[in-house]
């Protein structure tokens, strides 16, 4: 496990630059903020440019460009979806990805205990503290940092992508109506000669453990440990699926009833009847392989990204201190 100060050994200028989505959260409320950030940083070292994302691709545009100069670091301001973007070109690198919360639920900055609508705290994790390694998981070609789901939540995805101008609100109100009468599929997920057939309401992959910034369906798993974690909520009638979402919100012992849950560093295979909806981070990512066609594929690429966190690592998340 790699552990070390932000900035460089040699006392370097840390070079980086950062990205912000002006289309994410409040930021538009807060330009001066932004820029006492930068002032802050380059104060303390940095030798940081500001970039502002101008539509889908810009942010791994940017990461890429980041990359190929060898910055240090790559600071996101903005939600997980930039987050997204950006890790696609930052995995395998050395240039680090450090986050200013500016999004509608910043699952990331919540599990990291980064605070969240406190700049000032924010910025001073960038400084004061420490950069790990952690997991990717993938799905196909793409990325994840936090989590891919399949069924319900994904098939909500889709359709608040269309229509965002409720925002968290939209989710709640479209997610009640759908999850209603959402019906369960039939999915074969297949690891090494070994195969599930499983009557699923959702399947969750995840790298970490908080799902919408509140629940823990993939409560075990660890950023760093090489395994994604998988699981299978069963399929329930409308009053089964009220006490599923009760029993995770609240964390209950009990809620394993609900689940098949086991952790693998292989490869899944996967097939549903029908096709249903995938979200990757938050964002669409289209839709499963039927049978007869080549499966979606969902692993794990150990330590492939580095990430500034706090120097005081959130307990249980990290599987190494």
């Amino acid at each position: 496990m790699e552990v070390a100060n932000t900035l460089p050994e040699n006392k370097q200028r840390t070079k980086a630059l950062l990205i912000a989505n002006p289309t994410a959260g409040s930021y538009t409320q807060h330009i001066a903020i932004v820029e006492d950030t930068l002032d802050y940083l380059r104060q303390h070292g940095w030798q940081i440019e500001l970039e502002l994302t101008r539509g889908p691709g810009d942010g791994r545009r940017i990461g890429q460009e980041a990359v190929k100069q060898h910055l240090d670091a790559v600071i996101v301001l903005g939600g997980d979806g930039t987050l997204n973007e950006v890790i696609q070109e930052l995995a395998g690198s050395e240039t680090a990805l450090g986050v200013l919360p500016a999004g509608t639920v910043n699952v990331w900055a919540r599990e990291m205990l980064i605070p969240i609508n406190n700049y000032e705290a924010a910025r001073e994790i960038l400084v004061n503290g420490q950069m790990r390694r952690v997991d990717l998981g993938k799905v196909e070609e793409r990325y994840f940092l936090l989590m891919a789901t399949i069924g319900f939540d994904a098939e909500v995805t889709r359709i608040v992508e269309r229509h965002k101008h409720l925002g968290i609100l939209d989710y709640i109100l479209k997610g009640t109506w759908l999850g209603l009468g959402y019906p369960n599929f039939t999915a074969v997920l297949q690891t090494g000669s070994k195969a599930r057939r499983v009557r699923a309401f959702q399947i969750i992959f995840g790298n970490t453990q908080l799902y919408a910034g509140a629940i823990k369906f993939t409560w075990r798993a660890r950023c760093d440990d090489g395994l994604l974690d998988v699981c299978i909520v069963s399929n329930q009638n409308i009053l089964g699926r009220l006490g599923v979402l009760a029993d995770f919100l609240l964390g209950r012992a009990h809620r394993t009833q609900w689940v098949q849950y086991y952790e693998t560093a292989s490869e899944i295979k996967v097939h549903t009847s029908p096709a249903v909806a995938i979200q990757v981070d938050g964002d669409p990512a289209g839709y499963t392989a039927k049978k007869g066609f080549p499966p979606t594929c969902f692993t794990i690429v150990p330590k492939a990204l580095k990430v500034i966190v706090p120097a005081q690592a959130p307990e249980g998340i990290f599987a190494s201190s």
